[in-house]
């Protein structure tokens, strides 16, 4: 596995995102986000990349994340935070590639309510995070959501993300 583009690089990891073994409740989102964490880790170190480099988030409970390296990508001109109308908007995770560019990733756990709340929070924070990443992926756990359901959301969510740059990976 040797990704030659950004479009590769980004398939290659939803794939990995969508592979199975997530558990079917998390307790917290972060608990879910570190299961997320782990799977860009390894597929970053399978391709051969320097995970410190690579895989950058400003949350600090990650094993492997390193903090010279988020403080280095604060300062960069397009670097984790996309400021537009007091959004403040800052994803999850970024995925570098040091040839191919950056896929953001912002990761949801549904809960007992509110879902229509996560999920278009969820999909504003993707979009807005294009405007400094080159692809964008928007994790969602939807273990509480009905399981007749959950064709449904993917079905939508498929539609909504055809010929753009951002993509949506539901699971389980």
């Amino acid at each position: 596995m040797n990704p030659t583009s950004i479009d590769e690089l980004w398939m290659v990891l939803r794939e990995r995102l969508a592979e199975p073994n997530y558990a079917g409740a998390y307790p917290t989102e972060s608990a879910f986000e570190a299961v997320v964490w782990t799977r860009v880790v390894k597929l970053a170190t399978q391709i051969g990349l320097d995970v410190s480099t690579a895989c950058l988030t400003s949350h600090v409970e990650h094993a492997d994340r390193s903090v010279a390296a988020w403080k280095g990508f604060c300062q960069e001109d397009i670097g984790p935070d996309v400021n537009v109308l007091g959004s403040n908007n800052r994803l999850d995770i970024v995925f570098r590639h040091p040839e191919y560019g950056s896929i953001g990733i912002e990761v949801k756990c549904l809960g007992a309510s509110g879902h229509a709340g996560k999920l278009t929070q969820g999909l504003g924070q993707a979009l807005l995070g294009l405007a400094h990443r080159d692809r964008t992926l928007l994790v969602i756990h939807c273990g509480t959501v009905d399981a007749d359901e959950r064709p449904r959301l993917r079905k939508v969510c498929n539609k909504i993300c055809d010929a753009t740059k951002t993509a949506v990976v539901l699971v389980p």
